[in-house]
């Protein structure tokens, strides 16, 4: 807020994890797309935009505008149609992405021995630290990037490369799907719980066009669930399809 020069006296309400269009003409530089976006509506009828990184602390963002009373406008408590899905479900395609990067992960370990195992010479063992930081690297993109989910009977599941995190549903209060501002990795899933703490998640390994479904099922459950993608977009600058 500070950088904004914003004071929260001055904040009316404000919406989290939702597109800003203040125009109607498609892909204009005015609209603003993608995670962590949060829109304050002043007091003196202006808004402003703001981006949300992880090292701003989403969390705490949302929670300290609560606390001074500011409403959170997009925020709907939905009825529940059912407390529970009638079925699970597997929301997983194949990655090509995916599939390079594993390829990645074993030649920068593979060079990164080489290099070390050759010789203890300085340009060695400088070279065989990039390849094993580049490998690290390599993982740590294995893990956020590629998640698919499940829906359970009672709770979302989130699945990646050597990690799995469960959500009841009881514990979550708003998601949203959208496209990412990496193109590499297309589109992404937030989660705010009911305590306010945010996620975000890339998951490049469930299909655009099964967002909605997603989102839907979400619902009956009573979570606020929103889905900003066209099925057909391959990424939010896609012009060859329709917005």
């Amino acid at each position: 807020m500070r950088r904004q020069n914003l004071r929260l006296e001055d904040i009316e309400s404000f919406r989290f994890m939702e597109r800003y269009t203040p125009v109607p003409e498609k892909h204009s530089k005015q609209n603003k797309y993608g995670p962590g976006l949060l829109t304050l509506k002043l007091k003196d009828g202006n808004e402003r935009v703001v981006t949300l990184h992880a090292r701003h602390h989403p969390s705490s963002v949302i929670r300290t505008l609560l606390a001074h009373g500011i409403t959170f406008s997009n925020c709907r408590q939905t009825q529940a149609a059912a407390s529970t899905l009638p079925e699970e479900t597997l929301y997983r395609r194949p990655s090509l992405y995916l599939f390079w990067y594993i390829i990645l992960l074993v030649l920068f370990f593979a060079m990164g021995f080489k290099m070390l195992m050759s010789g203890f010479t300085p340009l060695q063992l400088v070279l065989g630290c990039v390849f094993f930081l580049l490998a690290i690297y390599t993982l740590y993109l294995l893990q956020t990037r590629f998640c698919y989910l499940k829906l359970k009977k009672n709770e979302l599941c989130v699945y990646s490369s050597g990690r799995k995190l469960h959500y009841p549903y009881t514990q979550l209060r708003k998601v949203n799907f959208d496209f990412a501002r990496e193109l590499n990795f297309t589109h992404v899933m937030e989660v705010l719980e009911q305590d306010y703490r945010y996620h975000l998640f890339y998951i490049g390994r469930v299909s655009r066009k099964q967002l909605r479904e997603i989102a839907t099922r979400l619902q009956q459950v009573g979570i606020d669930a929103t889905c900003s993608l066209n099925d057909e977009k391959k990424h939010y600058h896609d012009i060859y399809h329709v917005q």
